[in-house]
């Protein structure tokens, strides 16, 4: 029988970046503006993989993206691990998601479509992408080896309209 995994607003997770260095990210909500999802912040520091810092220190870094996961199964396949808990989980209305609203996206190098939003807000129609939105987040629920790729890289490896 598979061992039910039990995840908490508040956890924090490791992610082994290489062989060297390690990451960090905490469960801060879940979105009921995207199916319910749970929604991740990912720290910016890069830790020695031996390194055990202080929770507290880690919720005190630079936030590298916020995203939108399922959690118990990059726990279940490997890609993190839950190392501990942290009741700061920041002020999540710095979290901006934004949604093109074309279905076939494949060959679209530009969207005039795009909805913003707020974690727990309703989606809020822009049209095309202005400068003030920019830089939010892409708002997919993303499977756990794209949130891995990105704390490696920095970027997913689904490329999206601008």
């Amino acid at each position: 029988m598979v061992k039910r995994i039990v995840t908490k607003i508040g956890d924090i997770f490791c992610v082994a970046v290489n062989d060297a260095h390690k990451c960090y990210f905490q469960y801060i909500a879940n979105d009921l503006t995207l199916l319910n999802s749970s929604t991740i912040r990912v720290f910016k520091r890069h830790y020695p993989i031996d390194y055990n810092p202080d929770f507290n220190e880690i919720v005190k870094d630079e936030v590298s993206f916020y995203s939108h996961t399922v959690l118990s199964v990059g726990i279940r396949f490997g890609y993190w691990e839950k190392v501990g808990k942290s009741r700061d989980v920041g002020d999540i209305n710095k979290a901006i998601f934004r949604i093109f609203e074309e279905i076939e996206f494949k060959n679209l190098s530009k969207s005039v479509r795009w909805s913003v939003w707020k974690i727990n807000q309703p989606m809020v129609f822009i049209g095309g992408l202005t400068e003030d939105y920019q830089t939010a987040e892409v708002g997919m629920v993303f499977p756990c080896t794209e949130i891995v790729h990105k704390i490696r890289t920095g970027d997913y490896k689904t490329k999206f309209p601008e």
